[in-house]
Order: structure tokens, then sequence, then C-alpha cells
């Protein structure tokens, strides 16, 4: 009986354990496409000020956006000349529940007038 008893145990454990980590992947995958919906909204950098934070249902993000030099290169060819070009980083993260950030993604905007 005792040996049945450790058995059972150690099948409860891993199915819980695979459950858990099944809910998990969900939860950062659902929250991975918040965060590209989020990213998607906006066109420019000049579009993102609205959408510094938000919720809907469970999800909330919060989107930090910080200007930077972004030098043009040549991927084939001969280097360029051209002189950096100003661009938006941004950086959305999502959480849920209230809890901390779940899945964070950084992208890049154009600005639709130079800042």
């Amino acid at each position: 009986m005792a040996i049945a008893a450790v058995a059972f145990t150690a099948l409860y454990r891993t199915v819980g354990q695979s459950s858990k980590v099944a809910l998990d992947v969900e939860a950062r995958v659902e929250a991975a496409m918040v965060a590209r919906s989020v990213l998607a909204s906006a066109t420019f950098a000049e579009d993102l000020g609205a959408l510094q934070s938000g919720q809907q249902g469970p999800w909330q993000w919060r989107v930090q956006v910080a200007q930077e030099s972004v030098p043009i290169t040549s991927v084939m060819g001969p280097p360029t000349d051209s002189p950096p070009v100003p661009a938006a980083r941004v950086v959305v993260q999502v959480g849920r529940d209230g809890g901390g950030t779940l899945f964070e993604l950084t992208g890049w905007k154009p600005y639709r007038a130079a800042p």
C-alpha cells in the first residue's frame, strides 16, 4: 500500500506540474498578443501618447518611449554617409491581474516629424 501511495504522489506531482507549465505558457502567449496589438495600434511614435498605459480584461500594459538616433546602414553595397535618423524605442510591458511583468516587447517606431 505504501508503494502505491508513493507512486500516486509522484504521478500527482507530475500531472500538476505539467498543468501549471501549460497554463504559464498560455498566459505568456496571450500577453505577447496583447503587447503586439498595443505596438501595432500606433503607426508613429506620437500616436503612442494615448497608450501610455491601459487595461483590457485581466491584462494591463505600460508603454515606455525613448528617443534614440538610429544609424542608416547598407546591407549590401557601399557604406552610406547618411546621418542618423531619430526614432522611438518603444517598450511594452504586459502583466495580468495586477501581478508583475509577464511579457516585455521592444520595438521601433518612426516619428511623424523630427522631434
